[in-house]
C-alpha cells in the first residue's frame, strides 16, 4: 500500500469490484426472505465532497511531510473525511477491534473496525456518497452451514470471500467516489432506501445487529474499502492508529 504527500492531487483508483450476491429489491429488511441487493458494475460515482482525499504514492521518489511517518507514507493511502457511523461512539483502542488482527477462528484477519451498540441503534452514512448494495431482503445462513463455512477456512488456511460475506451478514455499501467504499456489517434491519441512491452524511442507513455472526453479540462492523483492499491492510501499532484517526478528522 502506497500514497503521496500531502500537495498530491487526488487519484482515481478506479472501480471497486463487483458485490457478489442476488439482484433483489431494497426495502426494509425483517430477515426470512430471498437473498440480496447489488449494484451493476459500473464507475464510481463523483467524488463526495465530504471525502476530502485520498493520496498515493507518485511514481517518482519523493520524501514524506515533516512529522510524517515514513512507513505509513509508503504503506498506505490515506482517507479523511469520514465521520463515525454510530452517534457518540468514539473508534475503540483495543486491537482486536481493529483492522489487521487476527481472526483464527476462520484463519484470517479483521477487516473493519467493530463498535460495540445496542441491537437496534441508528447506523449512519459516514460520508455522501452512493448506495451500492442493501440487503434489503436477507436470509440469515443456518448454524449448520457457517460452521461448514468456517472449517472449510481452517482446512485452506485463508478465509474464503464468499464466507467473509457470509459472516458479515446483512449489509449496506455507500461508494464515496475515488474508489472509496464504506461498508456497514451485521445489520438487523436497513432503511427504505433504492439502490443507487444518494445518500448524506450522516444519514440513517440501517439498524445496528448481530446478523451472520449472532453469537458476537450486537455491533456494527464497519470496513473501509480503497479499491480491492481494506484501509489498514498490513498496519499495526501506532502506524495503524494514525491511518484510523486522520480518516475521521
Amino acid at each position: 500500500m502506497r500514497r503521496a504527500t500531502a500537495l498530491a492531487v487526488l487519484v482515481v483508483l478506479g472501480v471497486v469490484a463487483a458485490v457478489a450476491g442476488t439482484t433483489g429489491a431494497a426495502t426494509s429488511a425483517s430477515g426470512g426472505e430471498a437473498a440480496l441487493t447489488r449494484a451493476p458494475a459500473t464507475s464510481s460515482p463523483s467524488p463526495a465532497p465530504s471525502v476530502r482525499a485520498l493520496f498515493v504514492e507518485p511514481a517518482g521518489p519523493t520524501a514524506p511531510p515533516a512529522g510524517e511517518d515514513p512507513a505509513v507514507a509508503r504503506r498506505e493511502p490515506k482517507v479523511r473525511g469520514l465521520r463515525i457511523p454510530l452517534a457518540g461512539h468514539p473508534i475503540p483502542s483495543d486491537p482486536v477491534l481493529l483492522p489487521d488482527s487476527p481472526r483464527a477462528y476462520r484463519a484470517g484477519v479483521h477487516e473493519g473496525i467493530d463498535l460495540a451498540a445496542r441491537q437496534g441503534t441508528p447506523v449512519l452514512a459516514a460520508a455522501d456518497g452512493v448506495i451500492v448494495r442493501i440487503d434489503g431482503r436477507y436470509v440469515e445462513p443456518s448454524l449448520a452451514a457457517r460452521s461448514a463455512a468456517l472449517a472449510a477456512a481452517l482446512r485452506l488456511g485463508y478465509t474464503p470471500g464468499a464466507t467473509l460475506d457470509m459472516v458479515r451478514g446483512r449489509q449496506v455499501w455507500i461508494d464515496h467516489g475515488h474508489g472509496i467504499v464504506t461498508r456497514y456489517c451485521h445489520l438487523s434491519s436497513v432503511a427504505a432506501l433504492p439502490l443507487g441512491a444518494h445518500v448524506r452524511a450522516g444519514e440513517v442507513i440501517g439498524a445496528v445487529g448481530s446478523s451472520g455472526l449472532p453469537e458476537n453479540g450486537p455491533h456494527l462492523h464497519f470496513e473501509i474499502r480503497v479499491g480491492d483492499d481494506f484501509l489498514g491492510d498490513g498496519l499495526t501499532g501506532a502506524e495503524l492508529r494514525k491511518v484510523i484517526d486522520l480518516a475521521f478528522e
